[in-house]
């Protein structure tokens, strides 16, 4: 039994990088050295995941043909459970991303893995399976994949040879194949975004917003595509700072990363919606799109709202006071000391070098629907938050965060629907700092690894 643990972010981003490859030399992903930890990364709402000993463990609503196991609708408070299926086919997995209600994953020898909801093929990639995709099947083999990601309804790989797939809806146009299809399911069969559109030259890293994706090419040069909402790519669509869609439908460069960044110097970059954040390998984590997004001081703590005294000036030399629903092109810097960064839907986890974990994010104010919730899982500015014992790893969601620590716990915050963190339903609907013991997924873990397994590490 292998005893290396490997960890995924529990549910939406969208969001990790690849430094080494266990199968063969190191595949730098920038030029610059850097021993910055990633997490894998989700924007599932429902369930929580895990992987302990290649093998993936989910529990929490499964309705969706989430376990992994062959069956259509298990229960939401049945006991966490591995994906049998791909124990079954000896498939050691490394990598876990996810949408809202599908999953898809990497194996250790390259090999991509997809199950779940697939009504936009966002799960088995292809027009042959299932609405409802019960059995992880294979997505891509024998193109060795070393990156995975997924947005809500969207899945993204990336080849050691340096070419990315997406799959998955083109609503919003996620493809970046030029189609964009408002107001349908727009269900796209894998397909290799051509190299052309990373200016001829390979991809070494991706990453993934709600609808959005991103690439980073062997030249340090960045792009998007998807929805450019709030000017998150780096673009002004409006004057003054004003809120639109713009739907890019084939990759996009982003030219106005800060002075002194390229893409060589990031090791992250992830988003969520109306927004994009990239960590350097300096530690430093820097963002744009909606300003309110983006941990700089717009938004509620408690019932007050801060509204920061700042302005801007925008492409036609018109400067402007920037509020609370300001779009920002221009990257900003956030906070430093970072070696993890995770985003999802509305904000980002990030944890420092001194293993201490911050959220930021659009926040709501207390006493309205989902108020507290959002103020718990963001913050108006990067928030340190408490958490019980020394920090190993963190599994994501779209408004849910479990971490572990060095005793083997593990601790769920956030959203805590269908019986997640708790299957006897006596948790609270919204979890507050520092969380609460998740004792019932790590018994489940030691009655399969033995009592001395110690898991979360």
């Amino acid at each position: 039994m292998k005893l290396a643990k490997l960890m995924v972010l529990f549910a939406s981003c969208l969001c990790f990088s690849l430094f080494a490859n266990e199968r063969s030399d190191a595949v730098m992903l920038t030029k610059k050295a850097a021993t910055i930890k990633v997490p894998t990364a989700t924007n599932s709402v429902d369930n929580g995941i895990a992987i302990e000993n290649g093998e993936v463990w989910i529990w929490g609503y499964r309705d969706h043909a989430q376990q992994g196991n062959g069956k259509m609708n298990i229960p939401s408070n049945a006991p966490p459970d591995r994906a049998t299926v791909l124990i079954e086919k000896g498939a050691y997995i490394t990598k876990v991303a996810a949408g809202i209600y599908h999953m898809i994953a990497l194996d250790d020898q390259g090999n991509v893995w997809g199950w779940g909801q697939n009504g936009a093929y966002e799960a088995g990639g292809y027009a042959t399976t299932p609405w409802y995709l019960p059995t992880p099947s294979l997505v891509l083999e024998g193109k060795d994949v070393v990156m995975i990601d997924c947005g809500e309804y969207t899945s993204f790989a990336l080849t050691r040879s340096g070419e990315v797939y997406a799959w998955g809806t083109a609503y919003f146009g996620q493809q970046a194949n030029g189609i964009m299809v408002p107001d349908k399911i727009a269900p796209t069969e894998v397909h290799r975004v051509p190299q052309s559109y990373f200016n001829n030259s390979p991809a070494v890293s991706i990453g993934a917003g709600y609808e959005s994706g991103y690439a980073i090419n062997d030249r340090g040069e960045v792009f998007a595509w998807g929805d450019d909402e709030s000017d998150q790519f780096g673009y002004e669509n409006a004057p003054l700072g004003g809120w639109v869609h713009v739907y890019r439908t084939r990759p996009v460069q982003i030219t106005n990363l800060p002075p002194g960044i390229s893409g060589e110097d990031i090791v992250t970059i992830t988003g969520g919606n109306r927004y994009t954040a990239f960590l350097t390998s300096e530690g430093e984590v820097w963002a744009m799109g909606a300003i309110n997004h983006l941990g700089l001081g717009f938004g509620y703590l408690g019932p007050k709202l801060y509204i920061p005294e700042m302005y801007h000036t925008d492409k036609n030399g018109e400067r402007y006071k920037v509020w609370f629903e300001t779009s920002m092109a221009d990257p900003q810097f956030v906070m430093d000391d970072v070696n993890t960064l995770y985003c999802r839907f509305g904000g980002c986890v990030a944890v420092t070098n001194d293993n201490e974990l911050f959220t930021w994010g659009v926040t709501l104010a207390a006493g309205v629907e989902n108020g507290s919730l959002w103020q718990i899982m963001y913050g108006y500015k990067p928030l340190k938050r408490e958490v019980i014992g020394n920090l190993t790893k963190f599994d994501g969601g779209k408004e849910s965060i479990i971490y572990w620590n060095d005793e083997g716990k593990a601790f769920g915050v956030g959203w805590n629907n269908h019986f997640k963190y708790d299957p006897k339903g006596k948790a609270p609907l919204v979890v507050n700092w520092p969380g609460v013991e998740l004792k019932f997924v790590t018994d489940e873990m030691k009655k399969v690894y033995g009592e001395d397994f110690v898991p979360g590490q």
